[in-house]
């Protein structure tokens, strides 16, 4: 297994606090103000997934709630705003996945419902009607892309794609992670991920310290905090969960 400290084959990652080397402190997150509603119509955007629970006539009920991350409001596929949007069916035409992939999203979602936190993450965008439903002018959700959360932690704070942005250094902190605001176009730069309150494995950390190394990123929730070294101070974040890409493996 490659070293997830080094600074020649991968980011610099902490996988747990240092003694000496991280604030106590959550400095300010210059990346954690909410994002106006800047979406238009058609646009794909980043949505938490959540089961709609509640007992009545489908497609009335039973199907699910989209809320979009790092934003107040959510635009619905009418135009209208709302904290969340419902939506009776899913286009599954442009996501690419498996029937396995579906199902293991589906229970992420369900989980998100009723054990709380952000367990199921999707790229995709409303269209006004559907032709799967008695009640086509409720609209549709197409998924274009999909993630479920890993461990065990409770997502909290910033939705952000972390990504190696192919920076290395002679000595630590390096800044060689680069990180997005989910539906914005802010960025920082960071020296770090530190893992731990997602309750990630050995090996979950591993996988997500490599899947940073991708084109595709990963994609983590988190606040701000600072590391020490050298005697030079460098911004990072922590993962308070994190969530691996559904992918199916036979395309």
């Amino acid at each position: 297994m490659r070293s997830l400290f080094s600074l020649v084959t991968l980011p610099f990652v902490f996988t747990g606090p240092l003694a000496g080397c991280a604030s106590a402190a959550d400095p300010q997150d210059e990346l954690a103000a909410e994002a106006a509603n800047l979406d238009t119509p058609g646009a794909s955007t980043y949505y938490e997934l959540t089961a709609d629970l509640r007992r009545c006539p489908s497609p009335l009920c039973g199907g699910w709630f989209l809320r979009a991350l790092n934003r107040p409001m959510t635009r619905c596929h009418d135009g209208t705003h709302a904290e969340a949007c419902y939506t009776p069916a899913f286009d599954w035409s442009e996501g690419n996945l498996a029937e396995a992939q579906r199902a293991e999203l589906l229970d992420a979602s369900f989980k998100d419902a009723m054990a709380g936190g952000v367990q199921a993450l999707v790229r995709g965008r409303f269209e006004p009607t559907n032709s799967t439903t008695p009640r086509p002018e409720m609209g549709v959700f197409v998924i274009a892309d999909a993630w479920v959360a890993e461990g065990g932690g409770v997502a909290d704070g910033v939705f952000v794609r972390v990504k190696d942005n192919g920076l290395r250094c002679f000595a630590a902190p390096c800044p060689s992670l680069t990180e997005t605001v989910l539906n914005t176009p802010r960025v920082a730069d960071i020296a770090a991920v530190d893992f731990t309150p997602a309750g990630l494995s050995e090996r979950e950390v591993a996988e997500c310290t490599a899947e940073m190394a991708t084109p595709e990123g990963i994609m983590v929730a988190g606040y701000r905090y600072s590391v020490y070294d050298n005697d030079q101070t460098a911004k990072a974040r922590t993962a308070t969960a994190a969530y691996r890409r559904l992918i199916d493996v036979a395309q």
